[in-house]
């Protein structure tokens, strides 16, 4: 039996919520935090990520520096 892990502290989301509430898939917010994009989110232990909801918001409606991605020196 897999242990349930506790609920995140009120206003925040764990990953799978997180994507499920910005409408991608939980392997693209793996993917955004591994190259530096997306919301901002704290590590929680040693796999666990925790997301803000005003973080999220404010991503999603590109009020972060981090909405665009980074661009490659050419």
């Amino acid at each position: 039996m897999q242990k349930k892990p506790k609920p995140p502290p009120k206003g925040w989301l764990w990953t799978e919520d997180a994507a499920d509430y910005i409408g991608v898939a939980v392997t693209t917010l793996y993917r955004w935090r591994r190259d530096g994009y997306g919301p901002p989110s704290t590590q929680h232990g040693r796999r666990r990520y925790r997301y803000r909801i005003a973080d999220l918001d404010a991503w999603t409606n590109g009020d972060t520096a981090d909405s665009e991605p980074a661009r490659a020196a050419a």
